[in-house]
């Protein structure tokens, strides 16, 4: 798989409203082959967003927000790709994700709660904790691998933190989520582990 560089701004979503609009935790795949917008349906709370690349070549994908609102891109890199990311509700409602692709894509919404219980993986993924912390926790962080990991916290509520890894390559470190992270947003193509 190659290198795939994720702007931090990935927990930037929102909720439109409109007839006939399914709501998130509904919503089955969306696909698509190369270049279109992807129809997203209503979303009104922090989701999750599973994707599928194949192909070979540059991609970009981006959330359409109503009324024109801009963001920051999801994701920008390379085909194949595969993995889940965060996405924290915007203030200006989701309707859509924009793609720039070389071949077949697939998109699926799904309800943040539905994150596995997982502490080692190959590709970027939000994963649930077996317990919210009740205070700042340290945890050992690994990942094997050349590419870009970024790494952070997020609430019960689906409120994310500051991002306790950010960097290039082999990483080993005590991370420490603060009080109240349920979930996780480990953006990593290669094996990463988290330890207690």
């Amino acid at each position: 798989m190659k290198k795939l560089f994720l702007l931090i701004s990935i927990v930037l979503m929102g909720i439109p409203t409109g007839q006939g609009v399914v709501q998130a935790a509904e919503m089955d795949e969306v696909s698509g082959t190369g270049n279109g917008v992807a129809d997203l349906g209503t979303i009104r709370k922090p989701v999750i967003v599973d994707f599928t690349f194949v192909g070979s070549g540059p991609l970009v994908a981006a959330p359409v927000f109503a009324k024109g609102k801009s963001s920051i891109g999801w994701i920008e890199g390379e085909a194949p790709v595969s993995g889940s990311l965060f996405a924290e509700k915007h203030s200006s409602p989701l309707i859509g994700a924009k793609i720039t692709a070389p071949d077949q894509w697939t998109l699926r919404v799904r309800p943040i709660t539905s994150a596995p219980k997982i502490r080692s993986g190959k590709t970027p993924i939000v994963v649930k904790l077996s317990q919210q912390t009740k205070r700042d926790t340290v945890r050992k962080f690994v990942y094997r691998g050349s590419g870009d990991v970024v790494v952070f916290p997020i609430s019960a509520k689906g409120m994310s933190g500051f991002p306790v890894v950010n960097s290039s390559g082999n990483v080993k470190k005590n991370i420490t989520l603060p009080r109240g992270t349920k979930y996780i947003s480990i953006w990593a193509n290669g094996p990463w582990k988290l330890k207690k």
